[in-house]
């Protein structure tokens, strides 16, 4: 097969490697579309290595159709459209990936834009309903809502019944996060946050995707 590799010039170059091996309860999928991710621009500098063990192809997600499938997964059939989370690998024409971090692709959505769920989602997901323990009717303050955690966090929110208000670079992104669920928000090219959030009501949660230097007006 032929992956998208790190040549020792730093540059992105197509070229031929070995097939991944399927295992005990893993699915083998062939890539119809990746995203690209923070951690993918970092590995490429050096400064996110892959997890021991794992490929250094690149690749966070991925959306396709699954081709093979080890003999102790039955949630999936050969022939299903997913899109899957991966430590790695989905620049490349197959990956092998385990069946639990594999989703069918949400109805209406294609294969483009399945390729870009898992990572967002479930960062999003993880932060607020397990870290934070996010209850319905709890209010959130989303920081770099136009990111693409910020914009599955307001989605998310919106679900679950929970106001969103939105931190943002521009104007347009502010539009976006209101058209994608939030209640209200901020360009923070414009100052600080603080008396606008105090004006849209009390927050039980921030969801902090910028760190140091917004702590103090956090808090």
């Amino acid at each position: 097969m032929f992956a998208i590799k790190v040549n020792t010039d730093g540059l992105l170059v197509w070229e031929e490697t070995e097939q991944p091996i399927i295992g005990p309860g893993k699915v083998r999928i062939k890539v119809h579309a990746t995203a690209i991710n923070r951690a993918d621009l970092m590995q490429v500098k050096g400064g996110y290595p892959p997890p021991s063990g794992v490929t250094d192809i690149l690749g966070l997600e991925c959306s396709g159709e699954i081709i093979e499938l080890d003999d102790s997964v039955d949630s999936f059939k050969v022939g299903d459209p997913v899109c899957a989370l991966l430590a790695g690998g989905g620049y490349a024409q197959e990956v092998v990936v385990s069946a639990g971090q594999v989703l069918p692709i949400p109805k209406g959505l294609g294969m483009i834009e399945a390729s870009a769920i898992p990572e967002v989602f479930a960062t999003a997901y993880q932060n607020l309903y397990m870290g934070a323990n996010l209850t319905p009717g709890e209010r959130v303050l989303i920081h770099a809502g136009g990111s693409g955690v910020g914009t599955a966090a307001i989605q998310l929110c919106k679900v679950t019944h929970n106001p969103s208000f939105v931190t943002v670079g521009d104007d347009f992104k502010l539009q976006k996060c209101i058209s994608l669920g939030a209640e209200r928000g901020w360009n923070r090219r414009l100052g600080s946050f603080i008396e606008e959030v105090k004006d849209w009501g009390p927050v039980d949660v921030i969801l902090d995707l910028v760190g140091a230097s917004y702590f103090a007006d956090n808090i």
